[in-house]
């Protein structure tokens, strides 16, 4: 089956996928990292030199995009719906916890351009990455 076919039959890759236990469990890795990273105190974050919104941007872009590999495509709004809300939910605790970290308005849209962007990816094909890999590397189980 192509891509294509694969994609017009509302393919779910979570179940196809050999390894989708594991793309899982990396993914909630990632959402472990990127709270722990929002939420504790400024003097233990590394300083990447790089503007904190992009920061912001490139962190959910990188999740929303991670487990639109995992959901079929009817889920995306949710899962930008969900990545949203996480967002939403680091700022407001930050601005609760009272370790150095302010709520603000502009890392939240920062956080819903990286959802909005990695979503349009999802749309144009992007969602299929995780099918993709384990194909190129001979690990995928044919869709049927």
């Amino acid at each position: 089956m192509t891509l294509a076919h694969a994609r017009d039959a509302a393919f779910e890759p979570s179940v196809a996928l050999r390894f989708a236990r594991y793309w899982w469990i990396a993914g909630w890795m990632l959402v472990a990292f990127i709270t722990v990273s929002c939420l504790e105190p400024p003097r233990y974050v590394p300083d990447l030199h790089v503007s904190d919104k992009l920061e912001h941007a490139g962190a959910f872009f990188c999740l929303t995009l991670w487990f639109g590999g995992l959901v079929r495509r009817q889920r995306y709004p949710l899962l930008g719906l969900w990545m949203l809300l996480f967002g939403a939910g680091i700022e407001l605790a930050q601005g609760v916890m009272g370790w150095g970290r302010d709520m603000d308005f502009w890392d939240f849209a920062a956080d819903a351009i990286g959802v909005a962007v990695a979503s349009g990816g999802l749309y144009v094909g992007l969602g299929m990455w995780t099918w993709q890999i384990e194909r190129i590397l001979g690990l995928s189980c044919e869709p049927s």
